[in-house]
């Protein structure tokens, strides 16, 4: 149905949404944390101002700063953004190796950011950013047993906490891996209608949000969307019984899923009610020709089982065009206009298609 061809985040299972944004729940995270971390090193530093209580409570402001800017920015700048997620990604473990460099032993109860900070990698973003976020944390280790003194005495420690964070890492991609998985068992199974196999109207209102939002951007041209209601399909019911007539049903999914392109779209609501969502048409002509599609697997299906089935389709389609007002691009509205258009190709005959007309969009 369509993925995002991006490398940071086609291994998670969150879906970007006004909604849900995880990058704007976690900057949320870092201002809160960041600023109770500096409430409690300030603290000390009033009450004990040696220079490492000091220097741990600036490095913490600092810290602090950076966490409400990215707030700021993220809560402005709506637009994903793969560098900004790289940069932070980064820029959480870093300033966190700063903090411990200059507190040493003091800031040593720190150290649990570190792991949060890789739990919320792996967690929001997937393998990728969980692994540059390993690969920053190590080499902050790394710095710290090379540069800071008391890391330099305590390097066996250094050594622990290192390995520490690899093993947790490495746990952490499995089971984002296996959650992953899960979640894109379960999407798959939200959006499928059992019977036929094809997209549910869940997934097909997805699809056609999609559609609707690259047509209003310029990115694609018109897309035509198909309501299709089998004329005959009762008589096949109440003749043989329902058993048939799901298997009716199966075999015109099936041969209309390999009719259309690999672009479309083919979806069941329910019942005998089908739709063809046609990506990339040139205008009605096109259109028409995708329901002569349809009008042709319905001529060749005579039989079912042995049984004779006499199935046609009445076909109400609708045309979203760039030209198409913007108010009428609302999925409710679009799929009502091709009922509408559908209904009156049904009271022309069988096996006939209407196109949605300016009236049939109107309430």
């Amino acid at each position: 149905m369509g993925q995002a061809n991006d490398p940071w985040h086609r291994h998670r299972g969150y879906v970007w949404s006004p909604h849900h944004d995880p990058e704007k729940e976690q900057a949320t995270l870092r201002v809160i944390l960041g600023g109770l971390a500096t409430a409690v090193y300030g603290a000390l530093a009033w009450c004990a101002p040696t220079p490492a209580a000091i220097a741990s409570f600036h490095a913490l402001a600092l810290y602090l700063t950076y966490g409400v800017a990215t707030r700021v920015i993220i809560g402005r700048m709506q637009r994903q953004s793969n560098l900004r997620l790289i940069s932070t990604t980064v820029a959480d473990q870093a300033l966190l190796a700063v903090v411990l460099g200059v507190g040493g032993a003091l800031t040593l109860p720190m150290l649990w950011a570190v792991f949060l900070f890789l739990i919320g990698a792996g967690g929001r973003y997937g393998k990728r950013a969980l692994a540059l976020s390993c690969a920053t944390a190590l080499f902050g280790i790394v710095a710290l047993s090379v540069l800071q003194p008391w890391w330099i005495i305590n390097r066996s420690a250094a050594l622990g906490i290192g390995l520490s964070v690899l093993g947790a890492s490495v746990y952490l991609a499995v089971l984002v891996g296996r959650l992953g998985s899960a979640n894109r068992d379960l999407a798959l199974k939200a959006g499928t209608d059992p019977l036929t196999g094809l997209s549910n109207r869940y997934m097909l209102e997805q699809t056609i949000g999609r559609a609707v939002t690259a047509i209003s951007t310029g990115q694609e041209g018109a897309t035509a969307l198909l309501l299709i209601d089998l004329d005959g399909f009762k008589e096949v019911n109440d003749t043989y019984g329902h058993e048939v007539g799901d298997v009716v049903l199966q075999t015109f999914a099936a041969l209309l899923a390999r009719r259309v392109r690999i672009t479309d779209t083919v979806a069941r609501l329910g019942g005998d009610e089908f739709v063809v969502l046609a990506r990339h048409v040139t205008g009605d002509h096109a259109v028409q020709t995708v329901a002569n599609g349809v009008h042709a697997v319905l001529a060749e299906m005579k039989s079912v089982q042995d049984r004779v089935v006499n199935v046609s389709a009445s076909i109400g389609a609708c045309l979203i065009s760039p030209d198409l007002s913007p108010g009428y691009r609302d999925i409710a509205v679009l799929m009502r206009a091709a009922d509408r258009a559908m209904y009156r190709a049904k009271g022309l005959g069988k096996g006939q298609t209407e196109f949605a007309q300016g009236a049939d969009f109107e309430t």
